[in-house]
């Protein structure tokens, strides 16, 4: 993705249509279905339009606590934070995100080096090449999208 195109995020083609179709396809493809917050949290933060400000930071921070730690232990976090709100727990527990950057606050949306629609394989499909392709194509969006808003704004 280079410069800002048709999309907000800066892509030359709007994303919400890969956006659409890859939350489709999770729910035909378990297996898929395990990168869903890494999906989540990149599209909406490269979107900030279909966003809830109050949750951008949460997720800013769950996106580096997947690269640090990968899918499995954030799956694992996501499940007790539900568990969490279910049972009237206070708030979001902060605290396995704690040690990672709070979202910067920016004059103008970053430049991201790739986006939503770089998660498709070469055929189009999403997990034609594999899952285990596809969450390498995941770590790279979300590590892009992290990269951009840590990059100096302007």
């Amino acid at each position: 993705m280079t410069g800002r195109g048709g999309c907000e995020c800066g892509a030359s083609a709007p994303c919400v249509d890969s956006w659409y179709e890859a939350l489709a396809q999770e729910h035909e493809d378990p297996e898929m279905a395990a990168w869903h917050a890494p999906l989540v949290c990149t599209f909406v933060l490269q979107h900030p339009s279909r966003n809830e400000e109050r949750f951008a930071d949460v997720q800013f921070r769950l996106l580096q606590f997947f690269l640090d730690r990968g899918v499995v232990a954030t799956n694992r976090l996501a499940r007790h934070q539900v568990a969490r709100n279910k049972s009237g727990g206070p708030g979001y527990d902060m605290t396995p995100l704690e040690p990672y950057h709070a979202l910067p606050q920016r004059l103008s949306l970053p430049r991201f080096a790739l986006g939503v629609a770089d998660l498709r394989d070469a055929d189009g499909g999403f997990v034609g090449d594999g899952h285990v392709a596809y969450g390498e194509r995941m770590r790279q969006v979300a590590d892009a999208t992290v990269a951009g808003y840590l990059a100096p704004d302007g």
